[in-house]
């Protein structure tokens, strides 16, 4: 890695929330290695997250039903001489079978201690696993003994993030200061009670005289709930902006809430205060924000706790202790202190 000739490629094809962690590893290696070409390789729908990013210098997309052949000729036109494989999927292990390069690095997903964590309820992690530093696990060879691995990050335009004030203003913002919530998830196991929600937002708008937008795919139903049994005004935008748009929105954001999902993700990369909402996931599974300024609302006492890798299955239990037993008072009392921080 020495050789500021190094071209290396980072391979990681969704969803949003992963390809946002991997910035943290594109933002390391730039750091240690400046001169470095760095390309990455990803879904085509999930291009637009990395547009304009400052670590990545190629970026490349395709299908899910590109080839193998076709893959292997879009890589090997460049010459990528490392290739970095953030996904560990068959599709991504077959790139690095095929694909000529001197050198390739995966990440093991740590399957074992996982199976022993949601089946038996034992935690074998080292207490500093998290996403990120799992992440950087397949460069510590190619990093000084002594790295410290980067922050996520995401970069935003200054004609994007006037679009999307204008884009809010169309929509009855009328300039004024806003926060974000984002309450949706690929699954409801993750998604917090619509009436905590709405509780949240009579305060937050009672003490700070903010907005609330709500933000999400068409498929957030609880956006619409919230929307409609708020005695509050919000503007409701989940189904009606694209990747772009949507960031752009959080860019100008004063504070962030929301869910175990991709833009809450997007929030703590673009430095917004950020709260997630954490219940059947957890740092083993990869959940959770890291950055000085977000936090995480989780009840780390309840056995039960974390029960699957994504927060997919039904909770067996007659209560869903672990997003039930947050309160609104959990909540709003770190986003004082989110907001309170200078």
């Amino acid at each position: 890695m020495a050789n500021s000739w190094t071209k290396l490629l980072v391979l990681r094809f969704s969803s949003i929330g992963d390809i946002i962690q991997t910035t943290s590893v594109l933002n390391t290696i730039k750091k240690y290695y400046p001169n470095c070409e760095i390309g990455f390789l990803t879904l085509k729908k999930y291009e637009p997250l990395l547009f304009n990013h400052p670590s990545v210098d190629h970026l490349h997309s395709i299908n899910a039903d590109t080839s193998i052949k076709s893959i292997k000729d879009l890589i090997e036109k460049r010459k990528y001489q490392i290739i970095i494989d953030l996904h560990s999927s068959i599709r991504s292990k077959l790139i690095r079978k095929n694909v000529r390069s001197n050198q390739s690095y995966s990440v093991s997903k740590p399957r074992k201690n996982r199976f022993s964590l949601f089946l038996n309820h034992r935690n074998n992690f080292d207490t500093r696993f998290n996403q990120k530093n799992w992440l950087h696990e397949p460069l510590r060879s190619l990093l000084p003994k002594d790295y410290e691995p980067s922050e996520i990050s995401l970069n935003v335009t200054e004609k994007e993030k006037r679009n999307a004030i204008e884009l809010l203003n169309d929509n009855g913002l009328n300039n004024k200061k806003y926060f974000t919530l984002i309450p949706g998830a690929a699954w409801s196991q993750k998604q917090w009670a619509v009436e905590k929600y709405i509780e949240l937002i009579n305060i937050c708008e009672k003490k700070y005289d903010i907005r609330p937008i709500l933000l999400g795919s068409g498929d957030d139903i609880i956006c619409k709930k919230i929307r409609l049994k708020s005695s509050i005004k919000s503007i409701d935008l989940s189904g009606k902006t694209n990747i772009r748009q949507a960031v752009a929105v959080l860019s100008n954001s004063i504070l962030s809430i929301g869910s175990d999902t991709g833009f809450t993700y997007a929030s703590e990369a673009l430095a917004v205060p950020t709260v997630a909402i954490l219940g059947p996931t957890s740092f083993e599974t990869g959940a959770g924000v890291l950055s000085k300024n977000s936090i995480n609302i989780q009840k780390n006492d309840i056995w039960c706790r974390p029960c699957s890798q994504n927060g997919s299955f039904p909770c067996y239990r007659q209560t869903q202790y672990c997003m039930d037993e947050i309160n609104t008072s959990d909540v709003f009392n770190n986003v004082e202190k989110l907001l309170a921080q200078p």
